[in-house]
């Protein structure tokens, strides 16, 4: 073999060969120390192939190195035993280090100059960064308040403010921290003129989702707040708010607002399989600006062997359309189960408001006409409805929840008159909680309870009628295929609802999990209550559209079919 060749080969085994990390120990500091000494050590970075002499020269720059990791925590006095030994194939470091008494933040002094000195924010923060006195010396506590004081000066409208001192003294002798801050934020500035530009909705409609006004302090926070209510408007494709914070004049900062018009109309269209009512077509239909006003259209259909729906509702924002929308319209419903057959046509108009705390109201009065068999009945009923439901929802994430809940509380109900032909009273409530458990696990507690006060209730459609049975309810049994029973056999519903459900589920790599669970309850008139229960095994999957579940589960009750596949997808909070 050629030299040129030969020498070839050992560089490429050279090159080939796994680097191999060297042995750098740290012992005789608490888990944070050490943590950051073993981040600042350049040693941790070298491998064993590294040359001597450079080994050598960073084990001598290790004292500062970890001198200066210590600082950062309030250890000024450290004190370092080390050792470097290197054999044929590697080389090894020791360090044992006693840390030395941490320095003590022993006063703290915040002078606030300007319009700021009479801030009662700025006083509510200067006392809370008081409260570090006394407590251990940390670097970047000391740079974190600061920088809280900053913030909260661009929060509130001190756009000049800076600071005129700021000092760290360390008193090494007797282990003591002095802190000086004097902060001087100027004159507080004011909103000036607002600039909308957009010749999309009418300009006094769009001032509706501006919380931003002419002469009050400026204020990031209403800025955001402004941003956050267009953007959630739907109307937009895109928001630009610009505060012109270079030229103040007078204190004054102009505020311009660009809108960009989103899409008129949205259409959607998808198929899909519910285990509970089959195959299933949808088709949905937007219209995000009918008129100037900002009124709008939803229309959406439906189709499935057991459950089709068809609606459309028009929409009308009121004096505060983030939060408040009057709204009317109308749809249909077909529903063909084993326990009974429904035609409905329903014309409603609501009432929708959402509270600040995160409840969201919607008070409602139906028209329903419904045509209904069910057992050996035959009915058709008009009914006049009014009622009301209230939704809260709280989740640490929309598309995969860990921990939140969602509770939801229903009212309504009739009375027999010339447009209504039965007397009722219903109300229902429903939760979900999840939290999660150690080792990757989470639990799921759902609850669904429910009654009805009703005297004939052989004319009471199916509609408010209680069954239960299928994905969403007791697991191992068909949908809507539990309830009290006619003489013949034939579920016809009852006047109670009551299912509650535990379930675990595990992550076993990042997108799928596994999940155990029980169901228990029924829909059941007073004095009758049969309890059923379901138990089983899923699989979960959590998809970039959100949580897909697949669940086989067994009645441990008497029931139809040996065992069930339930089949869902989306959140259930």
């Amino acid at each position: 073999m050629r030299p040129v060749s030969i020498t070839l080969l050992i560089l490429l085994l050279y090159f080939a060969a796994p680097a191999v990390s060297a042995d750098v120990s740290v012992n005789g500091l608490a888990s944070e120390a050490k943590k950051n000494v073993q981040l600042m050590l350049s040693l941790t970075k070298e491998q064993c192939q590294a040359p001597e002499w450079k080994i050598r020269g960073l084990f001598d720059k290790a004292d500062e190195e970890i001198s200066q990791a210590l600082r950062a925590l309030g250890y000024y006095h450290p004190v370092i035993d080390k050792s470097l030994a290197f054999n044929s194939k590697c080389w090894q470091a020791d360090f044992t280090i006693d840390s030395g008494p941490q320095v003590v933040i022993g006063d703290i002094a915040i002078t606030l100059d300007g319009d700021a000195r009479d801030d009662t924010e700025f006083q509510k923060l200067r006392n809370t960064l008081l409260t570090a006195n006394g407590k251990p010396l940390r670097h970047d506590q000391y740079e974190k308040m600061k920088s809280r004081l900053q913030s909260l000066a661009m929060e509130r409208g001190y756009l000049k403010a800076a600071f005129s001192e700021k000092q760290l003294l360390i008193d090494k002798a007797n282990n003591r921290a002095l802190i000086t801050l004097v902060f001087n934020t100027g004159e507080r500035r004011v909103f000036g003129d607002i600039i909308v530009e957009q010749d999309i909705l009418n300009p006094e409609f769009v001032s509706k989702f501006i919380s931003v006004k002419s002469g009050d302090f400026y204020s990031s926070e209403q800025l955001a707040k402004t941003h956050t209510a267009l953007s959630k408007s739907g109307y937009f494709d895109r928001i630009e708010v610009r505060p012109d914070t270079e030229n103040t004049n007078r204190n004054q900062v102009p505020v311009t607002i660009k809108l960009y018009p989103g899409k008129t109309h949205h259409y959607g269209f998808g198929i899909g399989f519910d285990t509970d009512i089959g195959p299933l077509v949808n088709a949905a239909y937007k219209n995000r600006r009918v008129n100037r006003r900002g009124h709008f259209i939803n229309a959406n259909l439906d189709l499935a062997p057991v459950l089709s729906t068809a609606d459309a509702e028009y929409n009308v924002p009121l004096d505060d359309p983030a939060h408040d929308f009057f709204s009317f319209g109308g749809g249909f419903k077909r529903e063909d189960l084993d326990a009974y057959k429904s035609l409905s046509a329903k014309l409603s108009a609501r009432l929708k408001h959402a509270f600040d705390n995160g409840w969201k109201q919607t008070l409602f009065i139906d028209s329903l006409y419904e045509d209904f068999t069910i057992g050996a009945t035959s009915n058709q009923v008009l009914l006049l409805v009014p009622g009301g439901s209230w939704l809260r929802s709280v989740a640490d994430s929309t598309m995969r929840p860990t921990r939140g809940y969602r509770l939801e509380l229903n009212l309504a109900g009739s009375y027999e008159n010339p447009v209504s032909e039965v007397s009722f009273v219903q109300g229902s409530v429903s939760a979900v909680w999840t939290h999660p458990l150690p080792w990757r696990g989470r639990f799921i507690a759902r609850t669904e309870q429910g009654a009805t006060l009703v005297d004939q209730f052989d004319r009471l459609p199916t509609s408010y009628r209680f069954f239960a049975g299928g994905m969403n309810s007791v697991r191992g049994y068909a949908y809507r295929d539990l309830g009290p029973k006619d003489n013949p056999g034939n579920v016809i519903g009852g006047k109670f609802l009551s299912v509650v459900s535990a379930e675990y589920e595990h992550y076993l790599f990042d997108d799928w999990g596994v999940a155990a669970f029980i169901d228990g309850g029924n829909a059941y008139n007073p004095g009758n209550i049969r309890i059923k229960t379901g138990v089983g095994l899923g699989v979960r999957w959590y998809s970039p559209i959100g949580p897909v579940r697949l669940d086989f589960a067994l009645p441990l009750s008497e029931s139809d079919s040996s065992f069930q596949i339930h089949f869902a997808a989306g959140t259930r909070l």
